[in-house]
């Protein structure tokens, strides 16, 4: 039979008390025992019997099976346990293990709560239960709502590996574990100072998949950073300097990441002259300043470091005759570089109907046909003869 545990002193006892069993839980004195007809093996004063008569009056456990969820009240906490009164003649016991500590961190004795059954022992008979596999399930559906709502976490990185960073997430006082690969570390590749700078760092990410590996979540703060560009764009000013950190170079320009999750290309011919002529010695890492020059369609931006020098995108206009220069022939048509930084495409409808064969550094005068800025292109065709 059960076995439960009784007063030492009972001079203060309501038998009316609904908390009358809280008490009883938390007494230290010797454990009640049954035999089998039912008859105590021990002689009780009149207050025992008085607890005693509460407890044969209480409702029997109703049938309970593993997984159940049951509401109940706490009626003692202890570093290796907390006893559920659930307002029958059974408690449901949590074993704690240290990944619950700072869960009854914040519980007291009195405070409702729901547990889950997790095993029901039959000798002695007991219920025991769990608070924090009920609190994983009700995170796992939180997580879903974020996924599904693309909601930013917070998540403190402890560790680089060479795939990308360990990650840990706390959530209603459990952490659980993500992994962020290196490719979705931020919005362009990191660079070996930005990726040690996070160590140690609590950052925004959101979820990539609800798929689990091992029980490791997949996070992105590149997703995190993404959601935030169009309003960082609309901030944006051209009569403003900023400042940016390289983060690589090509013979035609240089790419920058600023304002935490912007990223941005300055043309060669837009770049501080001192560097013109060994652009791609600007090492990776490198903080430069610079203006806004243009933002085309796509969230594109366009820099300069000149911010009063014309380039021929701000001049162009549709029917102008201009020269340039093959830079290769596709099979689509022919790209034709007009200045540094700005090419347009002859398409073989033009070069078929002008009746022309080109190959790659002929100079030719071409037609402005079409412009789209917001695409950053230009159509070419030939001048009438």
């Amino acid at each position: 039979m059960q076995e439960r545990k009784s007063f030492r002193h009972f001079e203060d006892v309501d038998v009316n008390d609904p908390n009358f069993w809280f008490k009883v839980e938390q007494t230290k004195s010797k454990v009640l025992k049954w035999n089998t007809s039912g008859k105590y093996n021990r002689v009780f004063t009149p207050e025992q019997k008085k607890m005693l008569y509460i407890f044969h009056n209480l409702p029997s456990t109703p049938e309970i099976h593993i997984g159940d969820v049951m509401r109940g009240l706490i009626s003692s906490i202890t570093k290796n346990e907390v006893i559920i009164d659930i307002n029958y003649k059974d408690s449901i016991y949590v074993n704690l293990k240290s990944a619950d500590l700072k869960i009854i961190q914040n519980l007291e004795i009195g405070d409702e709560i729901d547990v889950m059954i997790t095993d029901i022992v039959d000798n002695p008979y007991q219920i025991c239960g769990s608070i924090t596999e009920l609190i994983k399930i009700d995170v796992a559906n939180k997580l879903k709502n974020y996924y599904h709502e693309n909601v930013a976490l917070v998540a403190k990185v402890t560790e680089m590996i060479p795939a990308g960073f360990m990650l840990e997430i706390e959530m209603d006082h459990i952490n659980l574990t993500a992994f962020m690969p290196n490719t979705l570390a931020g919005v362009n590749k990191l660079t070996d100072y930005q990726s040690h700078e996070l160590l140690g760092k609590k950052i925004n990410v959101m979820l990539e998949t609800l798929q689990q590996e091992k029980g490791v979540y997949v996070v992105s703060r590149k997703k995190y950073l993404q959601s935030l560009i169009p309003e960082e764009i609309n901030k944006l000013k051209r009569d403003t300097v900023y400042s940016g950190i390289v983060t690589g170079t090509k013979d035609f320009g240089v790419f920058i990441e600023f304002n935490g999750c912007l990223t941005g290309m300055i043309h060669k011919v837009n770049i501080n002259p001192e560097w013109q002529d060994r652009i791609t010695s600007i090492q990776p890492g490198t903080y430069i300043e610079f203006y806004i020059r243009d933002i085309l369609k796509g969230n594109r931006i366009i820099l300069t470091q000149i911010p009063d020098q014309d380039s021929l995108w701000d001049t162009i206009r549709v029917g102008q005759i201009k020269n340039g220069v093959v830079k290769v022939v596709k099979p689509f048509g022919a790209l034709v570089a007009l200045d540094n930084e700005t090419t347009g495409l002859i398409q073989n409808f033009y070069l078929e109907k002008a009746g022309v064969t080109l190959k790659d550094g002929d100079a030719i005068k071409v037609k402005i046909i079409s412009v789209i800025k917001d695409d950053r292109k230009i159509y070419l065709g030939f001048p009438e003869k």
